[in-house]
């Protein structure tokens, strides 16, 4: 090191916080090579300067904080049963839990159902994955055995409003 300077690699640490409290390398900036400082993982995201993966979940710190805008402390930072990392390869929003919209968390669809959390209607037979299983019963991964209809009997897919054409064309 550097005697006439307290801090030789310029990362925020004094040499001495780094060799006697956290056994950084007081010649590197960036101890685990993971893109943040080691004085930005100590003094701003309480994150590991010796661990490039603080919360172990595929993806590093540094890649969390400035590319995904995730939290490097929680594995899975939307709660949805994906880890972060496993969102990324799965090109899911690491900060939205229902990537698709179709009411199912991106977990439950990934371990569980085996449906695609990118498309809302993984079969293609005409209704949303959370519609098949949440309220008809049907498994997302066949499309011949969506119910045609909507789940309140008006013979209307979900969403679609209630309008006599006919009527609202002779007024």
């Amino acid at each position: 090191t550097d005697p006439l300077d307290d801090d030789t690699d310029a990362d925020g640490l004094t040499d001495a916080d780094e060799v006697l409290t956290h056994t950084t390398d007081p010649l590197d900036d960036d101890t685990d090579a993971d893109g943040l400082s080691d004085g930005e993982e100590v003094d701003t995201h309480g994150t590991d300067p010796l661990d490039d993966d603080t919360d172990a979940d595929g993806l590093s710190d540094g890649d969390e904080v400035d590319i995904w805008g995730s939290d490097p402390l929680d594995e899975d930072t939307d709660d949805d049963g994906l880890e972060d990392g496993d969102e990324v390869t799965a090109g899911t929003d690491v900060h939205y839990e229902d990537s698709d919209y179709d009411g199912l968390l991106d977990g439950e669809e990934v371990h569980t159902h085996g449906t695609d959390p990118m498309d809302d209607d993984t079969d293609g037979g005409g209704r949303t994955d959370g519609e098949e299983v949440l309220f008809d019963g049907t498994d997302p991964l066949d499309g011949s055995d969506d119910l045609s209809g909507s789940a309140d009997d008006d013979g209307l897919l979900g969403g679609e409003l209630d309008v006599d054409v006919h009527s609202e064309i002779s007024s």
